[in-house]
């Protein structure tokens, strides 16, 4: 009996005391589980395919475990799938049902995959949390490789939010786990990792010798495809030590595990790597021979930033031949190239710059309450001492009589001024606390129902793929996910800077802009000094500029929209938005009945804000927010 026969017949063995279940059937799933998971990279309509009916199999016949892993399955689809929210919506499922049934080791998975997806959502406090909350079940079991994986992903995490230290600590975190579980492939990984840190703070012969450290372990596994990425960086950090011979030989090593590993994309990035080498060595014939190399095989490269530096360099090489011509094609062409990588890139970033700085607001804001507290405690210890004084010279020089009075005068005003306080405080906390709830239950109940519709809609869409109005209700369910979003990020915050404002507002159009491809956005931004919105005051003008951004997307029929940021010495905040749409003629569009243009002069209105329209036919239309101080 073969190995793989007999994991098979052990399975079907286990799965004969599932409620309701024939070993046949479990078998089923399970094998339906495998195969999705085999596919996940080669066929995703295949692997969608497999997965839903290991779902629909295992629901049948109660067959709880593999339920779960169906979800699991499903949820690892849609996540590669670039489907968030729909894989959120799977991976949480499966986690109730491990939860449900004690599996610890489906938990710790689940919730590792929970924190991935919010990782590639760019939501790094979820993300974080989600890792956090799988070391637990994980430990429960010792399973070490899972362990490595949560400590190997916060540390990128925290690669992310630009923190080195802490990166370093749980890789090395990670490295442990890996070396007690005998997983050498995994600390080869995580030894790049660390190495990339080190190379990032200059320690370049400590991350040479790392990096040499992980490719004996990558020649031992025989993994090409990793070997060539290390060879790559190992060849980058020789090129910063000034050691050329070394760079050029690990290039060429890396082209030819590139090659071993079918990695094209690898094969043309080193291509060009080798090709601005030999430019600084001035050995022009030797770059462009590699450069040409690299434009010989650019059809077949799929990735955007790979492709836009290898059309860079050609066009380079072009100019210097004297075909000015194509030079300027191409040029043109990376031009368009990067600027879509620069959104993608943007999006991540300013994801990033919130995370950390929602971190870092949590520590800020225990130190400054500790802080306000020890104020606090000095202010009461000087008033009493100011009191007691006082007690003592007017007794002293006016008598008790006198003191009795004043000292009751002074009592019955501090007494009158606590209470303001104290009642002023409380209705802070109680407008705050109802924020964060109305947050909250928007999130957790109203939030979960919408990405459950978009869930089912995106399953009936796989049903049904040419259906345009479903196609239409999904693309609208999710911009109402995305709506709703910006709204318990307003109430969640008890004050937003200018400057957040505009970072918010930037990431919900690059979002938006996923719904029209064909549109070109440009932001401009000049805010002189930051002020700060109150929740309600940032949520209402947060409405405006969506309902103006969302007019001129869907009506106005533009090719471009151009969105400022800014403020004056006269102004708290200003928000313009032009496009080159249609235009309208305002008296008519309020007769029409267009409530949006009427909302938005309510909501200005509201938070004391000019509200200013100028729409001409066949030109365009641009409209002008200014929030005035003192207001």
């Amino acid at each position: 009996m073969s190995e793989k026969q007999l994991i098979c017949l052990i399975i079907i063995v286990k799965t004969v005391f599932c409620t309701n279940a024939k070993p046949v059937d479990t078998a089923r799933v399970n094998t339906l589980n495998d195969l999705c998971f085999e596919n996940l990279y080669s066929d995703i309509g295949l692997a969608k395919k497999q997965a839903f009916e290991a779902f629909k199999i295992a629901k049948a016949i109660k067959f709880v475990k593999g339920e779960a892993m169906a979800c699991n399955r499903i949820g690892v689809v849609y996540d590669v799938s670039g489907n968030y929210d729909s894989a959120l919506f799977f991976y949480q499922k499966s986690y109730q049902i491990n939860l449900a049934i004690k599996n610890l080791k489906g938990q710790g998975s689940t919730l590792s995959n929970i924190g991935l997806t919010y990782w590639n959502k760019g939501d790094y406090n979820n993300a974080l949390n989600a890792f956090y909350a799988a070391i637990p079940p994980l430990e429960a079991v010792s399973h070490y490789l899972y362990l490595g994986n949560c400590y190997n992903n916060i540390g990128l995490v925290f690669v992310e939010l630009k923190n080195s230290r802490k990166a370093r600590n749980y890789f090395y975190s990670a490295l442990k786990y890996y070396e007690r579980g005998e997983n050498e492939f995994e600390r080869a990984n995580v030894l790049c990792n660390i190495a990339m840190i080190l190379a990032q703070e200059d320690q370049l012969d400590s991350s040479i010798a790392i990096n040499s450290e992980a490719i004996k372990i990558y020649e031992k596994e025989r993994d090409y495809y990793n070997l060539g990425k290390s060879y790559n960086n190992i060849a980058d950090e020789y090129k910063q030590n000034g050691d050329t011979v070394n760079a050029l030989s690990s290039y060429l090593k890396a082209i030819d595990c590139h090659k071993k590993a079918g990695n094209i994309t690898g094969i043309g990035e080193t291509l060009i790597y080798l090709g601005e080498l030999y430019q600084e060595l001035h050995q022009t014939k030797l770059s462009q021979k590699y450069i040409n190399e690299a434009f010989a095989m650019s059809y077949k490269i799929k990735s955007p930033k790979v492709l836009s530096n290898i059309f860079y360099h050609y066009a380079l090489v072009k100019k210097l031949d004297g075909d000015y011509k194509t030079a300027a094609e191409f040029l043109a062409r990376v031009k368009v190239m990067r600027d879509t990588i620069f959104r993608a890139e943007t999006s991540r970033l300013i994801a990033s710059t919130e995370a950390q700085f929602g971190i870092e607001r949590k520590a800020n804001e225990n130190k400054q309450l500790q802080q306000q507290n020890k104020i606090q405690e000095l202010q009461i210890s000087k008033a009493k001492a100011e009191i007691a004084v006082r007690k003592q010279m007017t007794y002293g020089i006016i008598g008790f009589s006198v003191f009795i009075v004043i000292g009751g005068i002074i009592y019955y005003r501090r007494r009158q001024v606590i209470q303001q306080l104290t009642a002023k405080n409380l209705v802070h906390e109680a407008e705050q606390q109802q924020r964060v709830s109305i947050s909250h239950d928007l999130h957790d109940n109203v939030g979960a129902q919408l990405s459950y519709i978009v869930s089912n809609l995106d399953v009936m869409e796989n049903m049904v793929p040419d259906n345009k109005r479903l196609k239409s209700v999904a693309d609208m369910s999710k911009q109402a996910i995305l709506t709703l979003r910006e709204t318990v990020w307003a109430l969640n915050n008890e004050s937003v800077t200018t400057e957040a404002f505009a970072d918010k507002f930037k990431q919900y159009a690059i979002k938006m802009l996923d719904f029209n491809t064909t549109l070109q956005c440009n932001f401009h931004e000049n805010i002189q000094h930051s002020i700060v919105l109150r929740p309600m005051q940032a949520l209402n003008l947060f409405r405006i500029c969506q309902e103006a951004f969302s007019n001129a997307m869907r009506h106005s029929q533009a090719s471009q929209i151009d969105v400022f940021f800014y403020n004056s010495e006269f102004s708290v905040f200003d928000f313009k938005i032009e496009d080159n749409g249609r235009g309208f003629i305002e008296a008519e569009g309020l007769a029409k009945g267009h409530f949006g243009l009427q909302n938005m002069q309510a909501r200005a209105g509201e938070v004391g804000a000019e509200y200013y329209i100028n729409s001409e036919s066949g030109v365009g239309t641009t409209i002008i927010i200014n929030l005035l101080k003192y207001v």
